[in-house]
């Protein structure tokens, strides 16, 4: 009996805790607003922090960066150049219409029109052919052998779903949106807020939890940590490490993930002294990446290789690598070792955007110590992307976008024909490693390869790999389930409630 009345309170508890999962409102103040609607044509970080939410990809990621089903149910890497998908049923878009293969097909070929002129076509160029087999599956056949690089685009807000009905009726996607997520844009006035409720079609059972969530738009910060404290929303982006002292535990959380982009030194490979990859090296040694992530960052970032440490199972850990021990000792060996014993002179670009001027500041401080001078130029911003694209530096100060492919990570930057190559890099292994990683299906044998690359990109340097900076949220403290992935999406509002 007594066993009985255990199980039954238990039961009774389970119940109670999760009918407290639904309904209610949340309010979420953000700096800025969406930039267009258009899953298929945004490129602005806020547009898709609400798009994500509103619209579904065949794939989405789960909470450790995994690619799980989404619209599609089941996928399947079949060789190097075919993937098949097995389309979910009873999906159905926020006007009611089921959701079919043809919006599929159709979504993809929209992405792929030029006149669309899609961010996402550039993702699909190597697609040789999509077609439909049977009712509820999509095959996508590839030019190149590279099935497995190519999966993480299709959990993108840029590879959304749309509904061929909705748009060719004429219907501007920039302005009003028709998805199939867990919520649907009910209200939108801009300079101000946006209302998204629940979608009473989703296809994940008992989600979303909320009824509604509200995103205010406060670009001040001072406004976002006021309208926290004074309860008049319920969680609030903040981006500026010191402000998160004002906020005390037990009254409020505090949510932080280091993100996937990273802070970086980019080099000139072409230019001497550093077309010598030993001195490229010694700078690794003369720099101490945890004490520029103090100064900077007031400690909210953690030490990154190529690849974030939140990647797994991909990423080699920092701790893997010699090079990223501070060492200036090591550092004025190898430095005579490549006939530089008093060091040398170089110039690094730079801008004060995120931060980058003072990573600079730091970093010439201590190669300073080692003999080497770094001469800082701070330049508008539109004049460091010009002298970035034409690879017009000794050295810069910047960030790249991070990704959980290391493909989408490293083709486009150290291939020696990489779109993104400014470095103007060239090493036939890397070029070789780069090639066999997006053509190799098998996991583990692709571990391999992409271990001996980044071992390769850290000896070489053409980058030097500095930090990852801590995103950070802070809730009061009835908010129950909020998550934040590494790749700065709120798809996990799904799961959030209210106690």
């Amino acid at each position: 009996m007594r066993k009985f009345l255990l199980v039954f309170l238990t039961l009774l508890l389970a119940v109670g805790i999760f009918a407290q999962k639904l309904g209610g409102k949340l309010v979420i103040a953000m700096e800025t607003e969406p930039v267009g609607l258009d899953p298929h044509l945004v490129t602005a970080f806020a547009s898709h922090r609400v798009l994500e939410n509103v619209y579904d990809g065949l794939l989405r990621y789960g909470e450790n960066l995994q690619l799980v089903p989404n619209i599609a149910e089941e996928f399947q890497v079949i060789d190097p150049y075919t993937i098949v998908f097995k389309i979910r049923e009873n999906v159905k878009f926020h006007d009611g219409t089921p959701l079919t293969v043809e919006d599929v097909l159709f979504s993809f070929e929209r992405i792929l029109n030029p006149d669309t002129k899609s961010p996402a076509a550039a993702f699909y160029q190597d697609v040789e052919s999509i077609k439909a087999i049977g009712d509820n599956r999509i095959e996508f056949k590839l030019k190149k052998p590279m099935a497995s690089a190519l999966l993480p685009n299709f959990a993108g807000v840029n590879s959304s779903i749309v509904s061929k009905k909705f748009v060719e009726s004429g219907k501007n996607l920039q302005l009003e949106t028709n998805g199939t997520g867990p919520f649907y844009l009910a209200e939108y006035v801009p300079g101000n807020y946006i209302v998204l409720k629940k979608n009473p079609h989703y296809f994940v059972k008992n989600q979303p939890y909320l009824d509604e969530i509200r995103i205010v738009f406060m670009p001040e910060e001072v406004s976002r940590v006021s309208a926290l404290k004074n309860g008049d929303v319920d969680i609030a982006k903040i981006n500026e490490p010191l402000n998160v002292k004002q906020f005390p535990e037990g009254r409020f959380k505090i949510y932080r993930s280091p993100v996937l982009s990273y802070y970086l030194i980019g080099i000139n490979t072409k230019r001497k002294p550093f077309d010598d990859p030993q001195v490229r090296n010694a700078l690794n040694y003369a720099i101490n990446r945890e004490a520029i992530i103090k100064t900077v960052a007031f400690g909210e970032g953690v030490v990154t290789g190529p690849l974030s440490p939140m990647v797994q199972p991909w990423a080699l850990l920092p701790k893997d690598f010699d090079e990223y021990t501070y060492n200036p000792t090591k550092a004025k060996q190898l430095l005579a070792q490549a006939g530089y014993p008093n060091g040398f002179e170089f110039e690094i670009v730079t801008s004060q955007r995120y931060n980058f001027d003072k990573v600079a500041q730091v970093i010439q401080a201590q190669l300073a110590e080692v003999g080497v001078r770094a001469k800082i130029n701070l330049v508008e911003w539109g004049i460091f992307i010009k002298r970035w694209r034409e690879s017009d530096f000794d050295a810069f100060i910047s960030m790249n976008s991070g990704s959980i492919e290391p493909d989408i990570q490293f083709y486009r930057t150290f291939h020696s024909k990489g779109s993104t190559n400014v470095f103007l890099y060239s090493n036939p292994r890397v070029d070789e490693l780069l090639e066999l990683g997006r053509s190799t299906v098998d996991t583990a044998k692709r571990k391999e390869i992409y271990d001996e690359l980044q071992r390769l990109l850290v000896k070489e340097s053409p980058i030097i790999f500095l930090y990852s900076a801590n995103q950070i949220f802070v809730s009061n403290a009835s908010v129950e389930g909020f998550k934040l992935l590494p790749n700065e999406s709120l798809i996990f509002l799904r799961e959030t409630y209210k106690k």
